[in-house]
Formats: structure tokens, sequence, C-alpha cells
């Protein structure tokens, strides 16, 4: 039996079983770095000096101040502490204790680590890593609906339908992927789900009628809990200042209010992360200008009901 066989009909509803909140990785590897850039700036040391007196090499330096050239490294915990012996921080100081915290947080296993999900795709690795542990996640979708709301049917054709040099054979990887991120991001009740749906994303049928119509179905159970807020912008919406999202994008927050909030962007091919700080906070008053352009959430859930309902009638009349 597979995994996705264990799922009923393949769809994971959002409840509120209890889990515990863990630190989000790439959140607290970037806290290690700058906290190893501002101690080697301030005692004085290049990446060559720092590295010969800690046996730590320059590159292994540079990737970890630097984790965004890599953010599903892990850090070395030996390595850090060498680094932290170099720099003269004292075991069993707070800084000590604090700086280690971050990077033993880092390096913890993570979900994906697991070999049933080790062909998810690199996509959803970057997004996995920045949903971990996040308390709110606004996302927004403009002509297909995103990973944490698909059905399995839904996934597996949209997988099947991506061509390129290596067509996707066998979906069931990345479909379990998708389910399981579901589970980890929203699915245990901790964050708070805000999404926001152009029309188009309702209407059209890039899947067959049975699956879309499960799929409405199946997006209409996730809103009425109180964890999952969906929003529909009309075609004809008028957005304050005219500015409208040229991509998909998810920007996420997390418990720890020192933990800075990412942004990723879907460009087709990759994900890409926004860590600026100016940047992530224009993309969150973006997601807020979109939620008011929006249908509300009951008038959303009554349009993509009666999406639902037409397609209904057009399958059983098909």
């Amino acid at each position: 039996m597979s995994t996705l066989d264990a799922v009923p009909n393949g769809i994971i509803r959002f409840g509120k079983e209890a889990a515990r909140v863990t630190p989000n990785p790439l959140a607290r590897t970037r806290r290690l770095g700058a906290a190893l850039l501002a101690l080697r700036t301030e005692r004085g040391y290049s990446h060559a000096e720092l590295s010969r007196k800690s046996g730590v090499s320059a590159s292994v330096i540079s990737r970890t101040e630097n984790p965004l050239g890599d953010p599903g490294r892990k850090p070395g915990l030996l390595s850090v502490r060498r680094l932290l012996d170099a720099l003269d921080v004292s075991r069993g100081s707070r800084e000590w204790t604090i700086i280690e915290g971050y990077a033993e947080d880092a390096a913890n296993s993570r979900w994906w680590d697991a070999a049933t999900y080790t062909r998810m795709g690199d996509g959803q690795r970057t997004y996995a890593l920045v949903e971990a542990g996040a308390s709110t996640i606004r996302e927004y979708a403009g002509l297909l609906l995103p990973g944490l709301v698909q059905t399995a049917a839904y996934a597996r054709h949209r997988v099947l339908a991506v061509t390129g040099d290596t067509p996707v054979t066998d979906p069931d990887p990345i479909v379990r992927g998708r389910l399981e991120r579901q589970r980890q991001a929203v699915g245990a009740g901790l964050a708070r789900y805000q999404l926001v749906l152009e029309e188009q994303a309702i209407r059209r049928r890039p899947v067959p009628g049975d699956v879309m119509l499960e799929q409405l179905r199946h997006l209409l159970a996730l809103m009425d809990g109180d964890a999952v807020s969906v929003r529909v912008v009309p075609v004809d919406a008028q957005l304050t200042a005219g500015f409208a999202p040229r991509a998909p994008y998810a920007h996420m927050t997390y418990p720890d209010m020192d933990d800075p909030p990412i942004v990723v962007v879907d460009n087709v091919t990759k994900a890409l992360l926004i860590t600026d700080s100016a940047d992530v906070s224009g993309y969150a008053q973006l997601h807020q200008r979109l939620r008011e352009a929006a249908l509300s959430d009951a008038d959303s859930a009554a349009y993509i009901r009666e999406s639902a309902a037409e397609l209904a009638a057009a399958t059983r009349e098909g």
C-alpha cells in the first residue's frame, strides 16, 4: 500500500490536532549566520584568518554566514562550535548557548529528509522549508490552485501536465510531498492560512470535470474551519493603487518574532526566496490590498459553491 492509499480520497483536511511548534530551520540558519558574521567582523578576522584559527574551511565559513546561497543546507554543529571557540566565545555563556541553539535548530531532522519524500522535487523542498513552523501563511494564486489546498487527484493531473526535458512519469512522489506539506503546514491547526485566488483559478478547468468538482468541494470544506480563509478576486475588482502581482507567492511569518518573515515566489521553473525586509513587507502590504479588493470570505464561499453547482450540472449533462 502506498502512502497515498493511507489517506482517504487523498485529501488532507485542516484540523486542530495537537502538535509541537518547532522553529523554522531557515530562519534559525539565517540567525546563526548573522551572529557568526557579526562576531567575525567585531573580532576583525578575515575568512582566511578565522579558517586558520578554527580549522574550518573558509568556504564553509562563508556558506554558514550566507546561508541563502544553499538554503536547504544544514550547518555542521562541530564546525559551529569550532568557530565559536576560535571567536573566543566562552563555552556555557549565554552567547554560546544562544548561537549553538540556532545551529541545533537548523540542523534538526526535517520531515522531507525521510526516504518517502526524496523525489518530491526541489521546488517543493523550498516551499516545505519556508512553511515549516509558520504561524501565518499568506498565499496568492492566479490561474491554478496552490499545493496547500490541492486534492491528490488535482495534484496528480497538474504534475503530469508539466512538460520539459524530463517529463514526469510517476507523479506519486510529488503528490505525497504536497499532501504532507498540507498536513505539516496547516493540518495541525498551528498556522493560519490566508489564500487569495483570482476568479480564473475557480472557473478555469485545468483538470477533468469530476476532478475539478471534487477540488472545489474540498476547498469549501477547508473554509468551514477557523484556520483557513479563502477570498476570490473578481476579474473586474478595483485594486488599490492599481498594482497586481505578477506571479504566485507565499508570505510566511513565525511564532518567534525574531525569526524574520520570508516570501517564496513561484516563477514556474523554481521557487525564489525573498528575504530583504523592505521587499517582504511590500508583499505583506500587497496581500492586504488583494484581500480588501476580493470578495469577503462568505461571498467567496458562495461564489465557489455556485461554480461547483454549475460544474456538477455540466458533468451530469456530459
